[in-house]
């Protein structure tokens, strides 16, 4: 309706404020991944400068200042991925509560005989932050070993082609092939992987980081499910 319509336009104008809010903040404390924002610049520079990127939270552009972030987030995303398809996930220092409850949950009901291999073909549409939101998470008086107080979180939209390939314990595959099997009458034998059939996955998760904090990743907190019959704004 026009009604739902009015609401959901007002709503992501809401979100583009906040973003824009989260992308000052992150400027001022100089947070940027891969960007040198500097803190000295006179007004008149600084506003500009300013005024031409904090709107740029959702930004494919690769001068943009969430680039590396973008970037980052991809990284964590394929390492996560990578880690599930072992047979005991390690998820410490790539999830966090609730999620990684949710995806070991979800592993431990994966039968153990099987052999799982995940692979990472490409980006349907390239990694986009939809929210951003920052805020100081260190309040000590002296200074932060990182030189920033923030702590950070993004929902990012993950659009990406994969491929999970399975096998049994004798190593036979159990998924379908990417492509036709080798006729067994030609004397061949099977390969020690079988290439499964690409899938396009398209993921909404929240990602966590502590930028005061020396050691510290970019870490998965929850997935989000878009409502049935709502088209999410981007």
């Amino acid at each position: 309706s026009l009604q739902a319509l009015y609401r959901q336009f007002l709503a992501n104008r809401v979100n583009d404020g906040k973003n824009a809010f989260a992308m000052r903040h992150l400027a001022l404390g100089d947070s940027f991944p891969g960007i040198t924002v500097d803190p000295a610049l006179g007004w008149f520079r600084g506003t500009y400068l300013y005024a031409r990127h904090v709107w740029g939270a959702q930004s494919l552009r690769p001068a943009a200042w969430v680039a590396p972030l973008r970037q980052e987030a991809l990284t964590a995303y394929i390492a996560l991925n990578t880690a599930l398809a072992h047979p005991a996930p390690r998820l410490a220092g790539l999830a966090m509560p609730p999620y990684a409850d949710e995806l070991l949950a979800l592993a431990h009901k994966r039968d153990p005989r099987h052999r799982y291999e995940w692979t990472f073909h490409r980006e349907v549409t390239p990694a986009r932050i939809l929210s951003l939101r920052a805020a100081d998470g260190d309040l000590a008086t002296e200074g932060t070993a990182t030189g920033s107080r923030v702590s950070v979180q993004a929902l990012v939209r993950f659009d990406t082609e994969q491929s999970v390939e399975i096998y049994d314990a004798q190593g036979r595959a159990l998924h379908t092939p990417a492509s036709p099997a080798v006729d067994p009458a030609r004397g061949k034998t099977q390969p020690a992987r079988v290439p499964a059939q690409r899938t396009r996955i398209t993921e909404y998760l929240v990602i966590d980081k502590a930028m005061y904090l020396p050691d510290a990743s970019w870490r998965f907190r929850a997935r989000l499910v878009p409502e049935p019959g709502r088209t999410v704004a981007v």
